[in-house]
Formats: C-alpha cells, structure tokens, sequence
C-alpha cells in the first residue's frame, strides 16, 4: 500500500488515534506516543522478552482509555530482526501496526535537530511523527512456504555473496605468483585450474620441473577424466618468462589451498540451497505458471516468489514493478536531467539482480522478447540504449508473470507485429 492511500484511508476513519512510535533495540525498546495534534502523552521503555511486550500492551491500553481514543497505530523501523517479533506479537493480537523507513527517520530527525542529536527517544519521536503524518508502508509478515523462501533465499545471498569474495581472493593470490596464468584459464574455479592451484601454481616452483613432471603433479590431483594438456603445455611455456612474485611462496600457496577449501564449502551449501528453494518452490501454486516460460529457471522462480511472497497480497504488477525498484523516475533540476527514463533503484536489489539475468536469458531465446528488445532500440521515436531496453523487458517480464497467474496460464510466446 503506498502512503498515499495510507494517508487517505487514516482521514476518512472516524475517531480519535494514537500513535505509537518504538525505536527497536536488542534488550529494551523504547516509545513515545503521540495523539492526533502531535503531542506527547506518553513515553516508556519495555524489555525484549514475554514480560516486556505484556507491559507494552497494558501500558498502551491504559493511555488509550486516558486520552478516550479509539485505537493506538504501533510505528516501527524494519531493524534487524527485531520487527518481526513486534510484527508477530501484534498480528496475533489483530492489531494496527507500520514501518517506517529508516532513512527517512535519520533525514526527518536530522532537519529536526540541527545539532544532529540522537538517541531512543528522539527517534522513537521521530517515527511516531511520520506515522501520524502517513510517512508509512503497511505491511504484514510472510505465512508459511513463503516465509521458508524468504529465509532459504536471505541464506543464498549469503552464500553466494561469500562465494564472490573467496573468488576474488583466490585471484588475488593467483596474481601474485603467476599473473600470466589468466592468460591461458579465464577462471580459477574451472576444474583444471583448480587442480593446479592445488598441486602449486607459482610459477617459479613450475620451471622448477619439466612439463611432465607439472602435467603428473596435477594429474594427481585432478577430479575429472579429461585434462587439459594442451593448456598445461601453454601454462608451462608462460611460467619460464612469468614475473609472479618469488618471496614468500609458500604462505601464499598455503592461503590458496586454505580459500579453495573454503570455496568449496561454500558451493556446496550453494548446492543444497538450491535443492531447499526448489522443494519449497514445489508447495506454491502458482510456480507452474513462472516455470512455463522455456528459460526462467526453478531457482530464479523460487527466489522471485521469496521476495515479493504471496501474490494475492497485491493488486497490481505496478506493485511488483515498484518492489523491484525498476519503474522511470524524473530526475531533473533546471537543465539538468540524467536520463530520460531513469530507474528509481529504490526496491529489492536482489529482486532487481533476478530479474536483469532472467531478462537477458530472454533477449537471447525467446522470439517475442528478443523482437520487443530489437525494436525498443531500432524505434524512430525515442530509441532506447541496450541498458534502458533491458530495463523495459525486465518491467515487462514482471507483467508477464502477473499476467500468467491471474489468469491461471502457461506462457506461449506469440511474435506481434512491433509498433512504429
């Protein structure tokens, strides 16, 4: 729900509200609530545990009754995992609860206190503030299997967040003993690569031995049933004339077995996410929907449903559109304008990221899309870049899905006629 409508629905509602705004923290929350003109009428603290959000509830129900008010609006910032267990609490009890963003508190309360002051109190102020002034998004906690995706996907992210930074520093190492050895492996996680990194890729312990005694030492260790001798030979031929480092060797042969390990580790937790997603993709009704366009894979599907949760929670795909952050946006001052149609950038990245790949496997096998992505480009009137035509097939991939679950079908990509 926007904060438009949250605003319109909040003046037509008759009777007087309360605002409650609580700044989260790990051990005790803080509140400050406020009545419709703006007032405090009431600040306390309550503990993070069963007592604390008991003491909460009938504090709250004593200031109501006091100030004759019809019911108390609970304001909060998503932080950490401390909203959920608030959210929890009051969704059980069926009450009325917010979030507020963080970064419109810290702006609000910075042109506030001009000293830049801070602490529980004044933000606690602050979000009962913007949640009297409708500065707020409603929102309700995920239900079963698309809550496990939420969590399952949080994780992937991780993993393959940390699978990034181990590769990165895999090939720092590299870079110091062998820096020609991406002349010949453009990855160091291929199968071949990764058996030399093992067997010892510093080029000055390489010309050491002859080429069959480097093709045997990683023979040795190799996992696969083809090797790749000819890139060995080439390999070898390089580190003669390598300039990799020559002090210090062995640590760094050490720390590269140490991150491989590690790297390892981490792809297969990565792998066994996958199979998590894929098995709670199979409890949501509209998967087979997603699933029928040739090139979307479970796992992307998987983690789309993750991030936007229960369709039925929406009312449109703009919503969807919105979430990822991907709809045109002016920006604009005086002359000045960065683009014509500039992405927000202001949803879900990782709901940004999915659908970026998905629409490149797009433009690369579907007839309808790879039309759409030509004529976008090609158009007389306002002809888009490749960037800003992607950024439209990602807008229209999400329609697309909206479309194929309302109407409870399989996609079947029709080629139409391109608009002049």
């Amino acid at each position: 729900m926007s904060n438009s409508n949250i605003w319109t629905a909040r003046v037509q509602e008759p009777g007087q509200r309360l605002y409650a705004g609580v700044d989260l923290a790990l051990e005790k929350n803080a509140v400050v609530i406020l009545n419709q003109a703006g007032q405090v009428v009431d600040r306390f603290q309550f503990t993070q545990d069963r007592e604390g959000y008991a003491y909460f509830e009938q504090r709250g129900e004593r200031v109501r009754q006091r100030e004759q008010a019809q019911e108390i609006e609970v304001a909060m910032e998503p932080t950490n995992y401390f909203w959920k267990l608030l959210a929890q609490e009051l969704e059980e009890k069926e009450r009325v609860y917010r979030l507020v963003n963080a970064y419109t508190v810290k702006k609000h309360r910075e042109g506030n206190q001009l000293d830049r002051s801070k602490d529980d109190w004044r933000d606690a102020r602050e979000i009962a503030e913007l949640a009297r002034q409708g500065q707020c998004t409603q929102t309700h906690l995920q239900q079963g299997v698309y809550e496990e995706l939420r969590q399952y996907a949080t994780l992937y992210w991780q993993v393959t967040r940390a699978m990034q930074r181990e590769k990165a520093i895999v090939c720092g190492l590299v870079g110091q003993v062998f820096p020609e050895f991406f002349c010949v492996f453009q990855k160091a996680t291929s199968e071949t690569a990764q058996a030399i990194l093992q067997s010892g890729v510093a080029a000055v312990e390489i010309c050491e031995g002859s080429l069959e005694e480097f093709v045997a030492g990683v023979r040795a260790v190799y996992p696969g049933r083809r090797l790749a001798v000819t890139k060995l030979r080439r390999l070898y031929a390089r580190a003669a004339t390598s300039i990799g480092v020559r002090q210090g060797v062995p640590a760094i042969q050490f720390a590269l077995r140490l991150h491989l390990r590690i790297l390892n580790n981490l792809d297969q937790q990565c792998k066994q996410l996958r199979a998590a997603l894929q098995g709670c993709l199979s409890q949501v009704p509209d998967a087979a929907y997603l699933l029928s366009m040739p090139t979307v894979t479970s796992v992307t599907v998987a983690l789309f449903f993750a991030e936007v949760g229960d369709p039925q929670r929406y009312r449109t795909a703009a919503q969807w559109v919105k979430l990822a952050g991907i709809q045109p946006v002016p920006n604009r001052s005086g002359r000045k304008q960065r683009s014509q149609t500039p992405m927000s950038h202001q949803g879900r990245p990782h709901l940004r990221t999915l659908l970026y790949y998905a629409a490149l496997q797009l433009i690369n096998h579907d007839p309808h899309f790879i039309q759409l992505y030509t004529h976008l480009q090609r158009r007389s009137t306002n002809p888009l870049t490749r960037m800003q035509a992607l950024g439209v097939l990602m807008n229209k991939l999400l329609h697309v899905w909206w479309a194929l679950i309302q109407q409870h079908t399989l996609y079947q990509s029709v080629l139409s006629p391109a608009k002049a």
